[in-house]
Formats: structure tokens, sequence, C-alpha cells
């Protein structure tokens, strides 16, 4: 396969995962993003492995977030409505569906690792996303390390310091618990203030330090774009400590809005880790799983939004 990235600037390296940056490749030319092969990959989707969702144009409120679903619909008919109404649909894990994007995912992390000194990641996934002319997709933060590659059309992305009031911790806290959803933030407008702001257009790529909070807004066509996400030894002792914290807060009451600790050395983090692992494998016997989703709309290329309210019923994946 030809290089993946174009233009690689001598100071990307060290820039990776510590501040936002933007990057050049050629992954829009990919046959793998064309209408035919999405539409492939729709047919295919299990209910677990997709999130189907809506938010009026005008809302900033992570809270206008809905939930929907695309059953007994054919991949077509949901291109359709996804093409002409408010939707964004988000197929996870993809490299577990076909080969062909799990190939793909191996050379993305194969070549970053040779570009960025040091870099060593496991755990890869990626997602696709297809999302309608200017859908708003809420603020919220990843737990994993990201990136961002925009395949078609062009979109603009919020992306802010990973810190509070953009992300306290017990916000994060109760994430990485999933306690909370990766929407369970609290958006104000004066946070656009410190956002580092990036015009996306086919052919770019972006990355930012691990749980920063963004949002995106698309430019008025049907936007076609795909995530990845990794870990690191450093990303996942950082996510264990914050595990840790989020146990230990609420037997604090004195100490439930003051920062906690985040060093990963030492022993008090080793203490954290050890926790952390040990509530890990408890839930992992004894949880009903991930917090439940609503959902109250089906998509409906009839519809001019492209879906129409249901009941709301809960499922869980």
């Amino acid at each position: 396969m030809d290089e993946i990235f174009l233009n690689w600037e001598a100071s990307k390296p060290g820039a990776f995962g510590c501040r936002p940056i933007r990057l050049a490749h050629r992954l829009h030319q990919a046959s793998l993003f064309t209408d035919a092969a999405l539409a492939r990959l729709i047919a295919q989707m299990p209910r677990s492995h997709y999130h189907v969702n809506t938010m009026p144009r005008d809302a900033s409120d992570p809270k206008a977030w809905r939930e929907g679903e695309i059953e007994g619909l054919s991949a077509e008919a949901v291109l359709a409505a996804i093409a002409n109404g408010n939707i964004w649909l988000h197929m996870q894990r993809v490299d577990r569906i076909e080969p062909a994007y799990a190939d793909l995912l191996e050379a993305i992390y194969g070549e970053l690792e040779q570009r960025v000194p040091g870099l060593r990641t496991f755990k890869r996934s990626m997602s696709i996303l297809i999302s309608s002319p200017r859908m708003n997709v809420a603020y919220h933060a990843d737990v994993p390390g990201q990136t961002l590659w925009q395949i078609r059309g062009s979109k603009r992305v919020w992306i802010y310091p990973p810190r509070a009031p953009f992300l306290p911790q017990a916000a994060l806290e109760k994430i990485i618990l999933k306690q909370a959803s990766d929407t369970d933030l609290v958006f104000q407008d004066t946070h656009d203030g410190e956002a580092q702001i990036f015009e996306l257009l086919p052919g770019m790529m972006a990355t930012w330090p691990l749980n920063s909070p963004h949002r995106v807004v698309n430019d008025d066509m049907l936007n076609v774009s795909f995530t990845t996400e990794h870990w690191t030894h450093d990303l996942r002792a950082r996510y264990a400590v914050n595990y840790a914290n989020g146990l230990l807060r609420p037997l604090s009451r004195h100490l439930r809005d003051h920062p906690f600790s985040q060093k990963t050395q030492g022993p008090s983090s080793w203490a954290k880790l050890l926790l952390a692992g040990a509530h890990k494998a408890w839930r992992g016997r004894n949880s009903r799983g991930r917090l439940p989703l609503t959902i109250d709309f089906r998509v409906d290329p009839a519809s001019a939004e492209g879906f129409r309210s249901i009941t709301p019923y809960e499922i869980r994946k």
C-alpha cells in the first residue's frame, strides 16, 4: 500500500497525542468508502455495532442528543435518509465486520508507529460516520486515544482542553466508570474562547490529546468520515487512575469537587492501578453492562428530517 500520510512535517511526531494536530492523507480515494461499499456495510451491521442519532441544528446542549433505530430498512433507504435529513450514523468496530477495514486499520497504525517515536498501540478499532448536511454532533469526550479522518464533505471541529471547566475530573470519571454517557458534559458558549477549531476537508485527519472534549458541525453536504481508537500503556495507566479516582471520590465527601491526583507513577498510583483492576474484574462478573440507551426515533426517508419519533424504549449495548 502507498503511504497513507502526505507531507508529514518534522514537528508532528512530538505533537501526536500532546496537542491537536491536522494531517493530510490519501484515504478519501479508497474504494472502501464508496456508496456501494457503505451500503454493503450498513446491511451487515448488527444492532450492537451502531448508533444512529439526531440533534437540532441550532442546539449545543448535549442533552438534546437522541438515539434511534434503523431496523428493517434497506441500506439504500438509510443512506437516502441521511443525505436528505438530520441524522448521524455511527458504525462501530467495522474492522470486525469486514476484513478489508481491519487491513486498513493495521496499515494506519503501522505507519503511525513508524513515524511517531516510541508509539506502540493495541486494542485498536475503527468506526465509520455518515452524517447529514449541517448535522450538529454533541459536545462529548471519548475515553481511548482518537483520530478523525475526513473522506467526503467538509466539517468544522471544535477541540477543547481536557481539563476543567471543559472536562471536570468527576465528569470524566463517571464516563470511564460507565455511570454517565460521553455526552453527559455541560457545554457553555464561553468554552469556545479556548477551543482550537479545525476545518476538515476530504483528505484531512485530526487528532487531539486524550479525553479532549469536542463537537462537530457539518457543512451543507453529506459527510463521510471515520475514526480510530487505540490504547497505549500510558493511556491505559491514565484510564486506570481516573477509574480508581471515580471509585474513591464518593468516599471523600469534603473532596468531591476537588482535583484528585492523576499521576501514573509512585506508590499511590500503583495502589490505584490495583484497585481499578480488581474492580473491573469484579464488575465483569457482576455487571448488567452499559448504561441503558433510550431509543425514541426511527429513521424514515419519507420524513423531512429523515426520521420520525416513536414510543421510547430502552436497550443496552
